[in-house]
């Protein structure tokens, strides 16, 4: 392959994998090189199906470019219509296209290669593109709207809905779909909560402490199990980081809110393994309603909190938890003895980190039973050897 076509590798949940991204009319087509490559950087091999009305907005030379390979506009007695994709993206998708797949048309390159997938029970995955105008069609709303997605394997993505339009989902939305949908992990369709941040304890109305901890660990572990097929449900505080909109997110905005969240979606019957990385406040001030009057706050009186790992692990004892330690200025051995001790009181896994750690690296000791699993250096790590724990464990 000439070197102008390669990618550079990202990650391996699409590895060979056999993607067909079949594009239709409309300007969206523009940003099919783009998702395209994308696909091939977490490891997809990509062939592009284009509509004759696609090209009248992209060029051939561009499809391949993003691909590297031959682009299929029309078909011919190779049979290219006959699907051997892993997986169908139909993205963008026009009102055209989608309304003549759900009514069994096949008449072109891209609802030809359809009709074959959907004879062959091969997963697709459809993003609507258009105008408003078209998006809010009653017969596009049925269609949508119907159970035929579900029954036939075809997986809806949202747009983005901005001037005035339905646009083309960012490309991680598209690749995070097509990870899991192609995953074979133990941990697909498991349910999984995380949760991270800090919680906040009010002093008043406009005051509250907190901690420097925004639970930007806690969506790496939420992406990376998305991607691997998990269901997810994130319990965070809103502290400003971008969240997938792809993940359920339950936001709090103090302590009291996260200890009934927690609480609520630990429960063993709604929920397969959690992953607790908040950094939950272990005292907190006393509420006064309203707004303390400037210069009247001089001292603040402090009240303990519950230990939240402690009632869940009481709770519900057979649920997995994996839980967190942050301690400062230990040595690595009294950090580990630490760790071992929360072992022995029943929990399954502890990832352990030091403040002085976690400044131009993320390092931190995954502990088990026996010892030290992994020493992960960066957030990707941690998430990743989490991840591979749990569904090594569930």
């Amino acid at each position: 392959m000439n070197e102008d076509t390669q990618v550079q590798k990202l990650e391996n949940y699409l590895e060979n994998k056999k993607i067909a991204l079949c594009i239709t009319g409309g300007i969206a087509v523009i940003e099919t090189p783009k998702i395209a490559r994308h696909l091939r950087r977490y490891g997809a091999d990509v062939t592009i199906y284009a509509t004759s009305s696609a090209l009248e907005f992209i060029s051939k030379s561009a499809l391949e470019w993003g691909s590297g390979n031959k682009v299929i506009t029309e078909l011919s007695g190779l049979a290219e219509h006959i699907c051997s994709e892993d997986l169908i993206i139909i993205a963008p998708a026009t009102i055209n296209t989608i309304n003549k797949i759900f009514s069994g048309i096949a008449d072109n390159p891209v609802t030809t290669l359809v009709a074959s997938a959907l004879g062959k029970n091969i997963p697709i995955i459809i993003a609507p593109t258009m105008h408003m105008s078209l998006y809010n069609n009653p017969f596009l709303k049925d269609n949508l709207n119907s159970d035929l997605y579900l029954k036939y394997k075809i997986k809806i993505i949202k747009p983005r809905f901005e001037e005035g339009k339905a646009k083309i989902p960012k490309v991680d939305i598209i690749i995070a779909e097509a990870s899991r949908e192609l995953s074979n992990n133990s941990i697909k369709d498991k349910k999984i909560l995380i949760t991270g941040g800090s919680t906040p304890g009010k002093i008043d109305d406009v005051r509250f402490i907190t901690n420097k901890f925004k639970g930007t660990l806690a969506v790496e572990i939420a992406k990376e199990a998305y991607h691997k097929g998990a269901f997810v449900k994130l319990l965070i505080n809103k502290t400003g980081i971008e969240i997938p909109p792809y993940l359920d997110v339950a936001y709090h905005k103090d302590y009291d809110e996260y200890y009934q969240n927690v609480i609520k979606y630990s429960n063993p019957n709604i929920t397969d393994a959690a992953i607790l990385t908040a950094a939950v406040a272990d005292y907190l001030p006393e509420y006064t309603p309203g707004k303390i009057p400037s210069g009247k706050l001089i001292n603040i009186s402090l009240k303990q909190t519950k230990k939240v790992i402690e009632e869940i692990r009481t709770k519900y004892p057979s649920l997995f938890m994996i839980t967190f330690k942050h301690e400062a200025n230990l040595t690595k051995e009294a950090l580990l003895e630490i760790a071992q001790k929360r072992i022995k009181q029943g929990y399954q896994i502890i990832v352990a980190n030091r403040d002085e750690d976690i400044n131009e690296k993320h390092k931190a000791y995954i502990v088990g039973k026996n010892g030290v699993i992994s020493e992960p250096e960066s957030k990707k790590e941690i998430a990743k050897d989490i991840i591979k724990i749990i569904s090594e464990s569930l």
